[in-house]
């Protein structure tokens, strides 16, 4: 996607699933190496991201990927309540997960694309650079999961197994070089860091 949007030059802004909860919006970010990611619990300032990705333009380097998780809010300068707030204040006066956009007594609650958007709109009016709202939503999800995929977990579980049986703790399973290692966690996160330096 950040591939895309460079190739178009335009700035993707990318919603995932993380209603409550950032921990996939970071993955996200981190394995896709984004400019910024939105999460909720941190209330974000776009004044403050548009000047970040604006500084990083000068600097060089083309911002295209910001990350936003689907429960990402705006920072609340007025007092009140987040937008999401508002919302979940105004299904409870209403029936059992009634969505005001679907007509009266509606069950549907879509709220899929909806911070992409605000935060594409938004970045667009703040950096003068064309955006580009791009929603995943469910399709992160993907299939069944293949024979190799069972392979692989059967695989990981049976040596983490194997390992707590012997007595060994404080490692993780690793897949290297065709075969599964045990690797000490203090290693593992030096090696990860030393990745992305």
């Amino acid at each position: 996607m950040a591939t895309g949007a460079r190739a178009a030059r335009r700035l993707a802004v990318v919603e995932v699933l993380g209603y409550h909860s950032g921990w996939l919006a970071l993955q996200s970010a981190i394995a896709v190496c984004a400019d910024a990611v939105l999460i909720p619990g941190i209330p974000y300032d776009l004044k403050t991201v548009a000047a970040h990705l604006m500084a990083n333009e000068s600097a060089g380097r083309r911002p295209s990927l910001v990350i936003a998780a689907e429960g990402a809010t705006p920072k609340d300068i007025r007092g009140s309540g987040t937008p999401n707030d508002q919302m979940d204040n105004l299904r409870k006066s209403l029936s059992p997960l009634s969505d005001l956009r679907f007509g009266e007594g509606s069950r549907v609650i879509d709220r899929s694309g909806s911070a992409a958007e605000k935060v594409a709109l938004k970045l667009q009016q703040l950096s003068d650079r064309e955006t580009l709202p791009l929603t995943l939503g469910q399709l992160v999800r993907a299939g069944r999961p293949t024979a190799l995929d069972r392979q692989l977990g059967l695989s990981y579980g049976a040596a983490a197994v194997l390992a707590l049986h012997g007595g060994t703790a404080d490692v993780m399973v690793a897949f290297e070089a065709s075969e599964l290692k045990l690797v000490p966690l203090s290693e593992a996160s030096w090696r990860r860091l030393r990745l992305r330096l």
